[in-house]
């Protein structure tokens, strides 16, 4: 969206980062990043305990695990789940942990963390706390018990 995008533009106008035309990145796509989370020193259990396991496969869990938490609470509220993050994360960024500092090094050169999206980190990591408070003041939304079937008369959902 359009939040999203102003986001990436300032981040790619600052100083700092990689030469795009010695590196080679494409700056008219899709940016990534849109959050981050821990993924360092976690203990995974398959089969036998593994400790010290790192990177997307627990970042990717624990993030979903911070907005089941938040849909559990707007459901409880009976209001509908979130759905679709991005214009929740891009409206809400001071419900994100801005990260910094930091860097991340790849063929295209190293990326650093600044203030606002940047392409380590996204938006940052996710702030329980604030989020909950973000989601549990949006409106209710449709929400359509499993089982039951989406009415036929719109008008019934008012």
């Amino acid at each position: 969206g359009v939040a999203k995008k102003s986001q990436v533009v300032a981040y790619l106008n600052q100083s700092g980062l990689p030469d795009q035309t010695k590196a080679g990145y494409n700056i008219s796509g899709r940016a990534f990043p849109d959050i981050a989370a821990q993924a360092t020193d976690f203990f995974v259990y398959a089969t036998l305990p593994t400790p010290g396991v790192a990177g997307t496969s627990c970042a990717s869990p624990t993030a979903a695990g911070i907005f089941s938490l938040v849909n559990d609470l707007r459901l409880a509220s009976g209001k509908s789940t979130l759905g679709f993050l991005n214009p929740l994360i891009y409206s809400h960024k001071d419900a994100f942990n801005d990260i910094t500092h930091g860097s991340s090094k790849g063929s295209c050169g190293e990326w650093p963390s600044k203030p606002g999206w940047d392409a380590v980190t996204g938006m940052g990591t996710p702030n329980y706390a604030k989020l909950a408070e973000v989601a549990t003041a949006l409106p209710a939304g449709r929400y359509i018990p499993r089982g039951e079937e989406e009415p036929q008369d719109l008008s019934l959902l008012v």
